[in-house]
């Protein structure tokens, strides 16, 4: 940094110069110097910058978009799993109140035993009737007992 003083100085000193017109080719030989000498545009550095700013923009984006559909996928899921839930939740609903009318309704039947060949089942109202049979049919025997 100059001192105020010298800087006035040295303006004074140059304007008492006498002027110079210049020369017919002295634009052009200035202009062929300049581009002779004339560094690396300082615009590279700028561009890798501006590259970089926008390559960190659109990785963003894209992490942003693939985060977002990743949501509206877990959310597609999500409302698969309610209406699974739900609609198997009504069908055990319908069950429970087709056992409850059956268990409402009498059975007429009792299970008595059996084994892989025959089961033996007693019913009930086969059994009510057949005490209004006439005292002659009601003995009944089994088969192996009569010999």
């Amino acid at each position: 940094m100059s001192h105020p003083r010298h800087q006035d100085a040295l303006t004074d000193a140059l304007a008492n110069l006498p002027r110079q017109r210049p020369s017919d080719g002295f634009t052009r030989e200035v202009l062929a110097e300049l581009s002779r000498r004339a560094p690396a545009p300082a615009d590279s550095s700028g561009r890798l910058i501006w590259m970089t700013v926008m390559s960190l923009i659109l990785v963003s984006l894209l992490a942003l978009g693939y985060g977002y559909q990743r949501q509206q996928a877990a959310k597609r899921d999500y409302r698969a799993q309610v209406e699974e839930l739900r609609s198997r939740y009504q069908e055990l609903l319908d069950e429970v109140a087709t056992v409850r009318q059956e268990a409402s309704t009498p059975e007429n039947r009792l299970y008595l035993g059996g084994d892989e060949r025959v089961d033996l089942v007693l019913d009930l109202d086969q059994t009510s009737s057949y005490r209004n049979y006439p005292q002659d049919r009601r003995n009944v025997q089994p088969a192996a007992l009569e010999q």
